[in-house]
């Protein structure tokens, strides 16, 4: 083991336990900020465990857990982070236990030599692992068009492109090396690269932009962050603004969200306006923290209406949905029953009793 190894192995791992403090202290009551820290400490975990050769397999099992659960922990981050308040699927709780069972299977369980059994678990835990970083990433990926946020746009990007990416190289490094000899240096190389990796989000966070966990992660309704928020009044709007803000009430309440497949940029365009400006004017001046969402205000109206219309009794729900923008039922369902705690169906019935 090289004394560069252990140096730059060391610092990210200090580095780790400073943005893990400041973790604990400002967002260990949210969900998300529980998931952060998690995947925090299992790249942590990951990076001391080479640095310390233990001979007790239960604490080694006890320092190798939170490494097993890094990429369920950032799949999860991921939802919480990009999900708008929405549930995470039962069904995912199917692939996060199965990728742990079998990680766990893999290291800690004793086979016979002869058994093929422990090969055929560890070459399955790697696809696991690599498909719950990807599920992460495409998490991360949905809704970053409609976005309204600017900063949790940036940690999104930085997520994908940084974390996912290492995640996704070093999982695909250990599986290779198992079977061939690992070249001199990469130990070194790879101890550098999360060294750079972790104090660049440590210097963003925590110095460049102390503010951008604060307007990225999910809003708790009793959140202090949020009441401070609700006592900020916006900045008045300049001329430009006025006239923008004017166009887009304009727009929508002639029917302009009705547009199927309505994106902010094509919004942007429909306006003549610049799209950063709009997504600034949505965000900060009418508080909408994702595109969708502000869609879904007019749309639900609508749909709303109509259902309690006796005259359009006999429109299925489905048309109603697509002639409002949606594209099909389900977006439709979910975003009325967040509105109302029911669905369209049932919502008619109570307006429309037989």
């Amino acid at each position: 083991m090289s004394e560069w190894f252990v140096f730059f192995s060391g610092s990210a791992c200090g580095l780790l336990l400073l943005a893990a403090a400041r973790l604990a202290i400002g967002y260990r009551q949210q969900a998300a900020g529980r998931w952060l820290l998690l995947l925090i400490t299992g790249v942590f975990c990951y990076l001391l465990r080479p640095l310390l050769p233990l001979e007790n397999r239960f604490i080694g099992f006890l320092l190798d857990l939170p490494t097993i659960l890094v990429p369920a922990a950032f799949w999860l981050f991921a939802h919480l982070l990009s999900s708008e308040g929405e549930s995470f699927p039962r069904w995912g709780w199917l692939p996060v236990g199965l990728s742990v069972l079998v990680s766990v299977a893999a290291g800690y369980i004793d086979f016979p030599q002869t058994s093929l059994l422990h090969e055929v678990l560890y070459v399955l835990s790697q696809p696991l692992k690599l498909g719950l970083i990807a599920a992460g990433m495409v998490a991360l990926l949905q809704r970053y068009q409609s976005d309204l946020v600017a900063a949790r746009r940036r940690l999104r990007a930085a997520l994908l492109i940084a974390v996912g990416g290492y995640m996704l190289i070093v999982i695909c490094a250990e599986f290779l090396f198992s079977y061939q000899p690992v070249p001199a240096g990469v130990p070194t190389l790879h101890a550098v690269l999360a060294s750079l990796l972790t104090l660049a989000a440590c210097l963003w966070l925590l110095a460049l932009s102390p503010a951008a966990l604060v307007e990225s992660m999910p809003k708790a309704e009793d959140s202090p962050a949020v009441a401070e928020n609700k006592e900020t009044r916006p900045e008045p709007l300049d001329e430009h603004q006025l006239q923008l803000l004017e166009k887009l009430h304009a727009h929508m309440n002639n029917g302009g969200y009705r547009y199927t497949g309505l994106t902010i940029r094509t919004l942007a365009e429909q306006l003549d306006a610049r799209e950063h400006v709009l997504r600034v004017l949505i965000n900060r001046h009418l508080g909408y923290r994702n595109f969708n969402e502000y869609l879904n205000q007019f749309r639900i109206d609508e749909a709303s209406a109509r259902l309690a219309d006796p005259g359009q009794a006999h429109l299925p729900v489905l048309s109603i949905a697509l002639d409002i923008g949606y594209r099909s039922l389900s977006p439709f369902n979910a975003a009325f029953k967040r509105r109302h705690n029911r669905t369209p169906t049932e919502y008619r019935r109570e307006q429309l009793p037989a």
